[in-house]
């Protein structure tokens, strides 16, 4: 195996020990902060400070998904309402964030998500599955891709659509470093490319604000062909940028689901 890998997914559902749990409409920075609040001290100083280097860019390796449970939106629209419990899948490639990640999240008494203070109420393991270089993937979290120009003297950033030439290049670039980070082998020989199947740039596209910032991503169904050591980085770690915000994770899309 060209690196050694945990080859698990987990699901983590909480349960609230206070009433129901509420939580702005943009939850992705609460999330992130109840998975660095989880970490052990070490690895959530290492991975917030530091992270893995590849030449200038920096990775946390680690990715997590939407709130599986669909919120109902307040009365005054600045709020989801999810009930007493809910549940969002986590993944890494590194055996050490998973571990330390699984491990500290049963020895907490509880956590503080926003107000509400929650608990572990289950924690399941879900098995890599089996990658073909040809699959159809749903996105679980939407997928954002990007480019930073200079517009005027200020800095500017795109953000690409599926349907544009740049995202699938980027995305591959993308988990090549990845995959650089995490193996001795050379990445230039493998080759991903990502394909828009029932996607639409209206219903698909999704703005999510974290930390002040809008950011730009898209969900729906996809076709990824190529490479399969990529394609494992890629369940692993997530497709395109700022996976440990949120975004990018997808899970083997099953014909005839709503996307």
């Amino acid at each position: 195996m060209w690196f050694r890998r945990p080859n698990i997914r987990l699901k983590l559902a909480f349960e609230s020990l206070s009433g129901d749990i509420f939580l702005p409409v943009h939850y992705n920075e609460a999330i992130q902060g109840l998975i660095y609040s989880i970490f052990s001290k070490s690895l959530a100083q290492y991975l917030h400070d530091e992270g893995f280097t590849y030449e200038k860019r920096h990775f946390k390796l680690f990715n997590f998904s939407r709130i599986l449970e669909k919120g109902m939106i307040t009365y005054d629209k600045s709020r989801l309402h999810f009930g007493k419990s809910i549940s969002f899948y986590f993944s890494s490639p590194k055996e050490d964030i998973i571990e330390d990640f699984g491990n500290h999240s049963f020895k907490g008494l509880g956590f503080n998500l926003n107000a509400n203070k929650i608990y572990l109420s289950q924690l399941d393991i879900m098995r890599m599955p089996v990658m073909h270089e040809q699959i159809k993937i749903k996105a679980l979290s939407p997928i954002t891709v990007y480019s930073t120009f200079v517009k005027d003297e200020k800095p500017f950033t795109h953000y690409y659509k599926p349907t544009e030439d740049p995202f699938s290049m980027l995305v591959e670039s993308n988990l090549k470093k990845k995959f650089s980070i995490l193996s001795s082998f050379s990445s230039d020989s493998l080759k991903i490319k990502i394909s828009p199947v029932h996607f639409s740039a209206l219903k698909n596209r999704s703005i999510i604000i974290f930390g002040n910032t809008p950011i730009e991503g898209y969900t729906g169904v996809y076709e990824l062909s190529g490479s399969t050591e990529l394609m494992m980085v890629a369940y692993d770690t997530g497709l395109g940028s700022k996976n440990s915000e949120g975004f990018g994770m997808w899970e083997i899309w099953e014909g005839g689901k709503n996307a």
